[in-house]
């Protein structure tokens, strides 16, 4: 899946071509590339074979203090990197949650139409279902009705028989 998904500034304008994003800190523009082996930024961090380099460039670039130990800009430079790298997974993750709710969304507007159909052809069912439990209800009664009669009618002839017999 493409990454539509394009880096701004968390501030209206950028400040001399950096980003703003803390009145303190100011961050070089960062790009993200897609490669093979996932997103790779370029500029602040992701472009330099190491950390060393990536230091240097930032020095060079004036995003950091020179007077800075070591240690510090190591871990500034590092968290840095894994911020903008969490901010790019995010991102891809909002991609596809996006897309996925799309996808979703196109289901359920296919799918409506045949729910609905379906509902209509079981109601359809059900009082065909009722039509032809009255009707049979009523040749079960026609028929109890014929049997008693016939019941009644047999009691009648034995009786009649049994008067010319006598």
């Amino acid at each position: 899946m493409e990454n539509a998904y394009k880096l701004t500034p968390y501030a209206a304008e950028p400040t001399h071509g950096y980003y703003t994003i803390s009145p303190t800190i100011q961050l070089p523009p960062l790009l993200s590339a897609q490669t093979d082996d996932g997103p790779m930024l370029i500029g602040a961090m992701g472009s330099f074979p190491n950390l060393d380099a990536a230091i240097e460039h930032e020095m060079r670039m004036g995003t950091i203090d020179p007077s800075m130990d070591k240690k510090s800009m190591r871990r500034l430079i590092s968290n840095r990197y894994a911020a903008k790298k969490s901010h790019v997974r995010k991102a891809n993750r909002m991609d596809e949650l996006e897309q996925n709710r799309r996808d979703l969304e196109d289901a359920i507007a296919i799918l409506q139409p045949q729910i609905e159909n379906e509902r209509q052809f079981k109601s359809h069912l059900m009082i065909e279902n009722e039509m032809l439990t009255k009707q049979l209800q009523i040749r079960i009664d026609l028929e109890n009705l014929k049997q008693a009669q016939i019941a009644e009618k047999t009691k009648e002839r034995q009786l009649l028989r049994g008067l010319l017999n006598m």
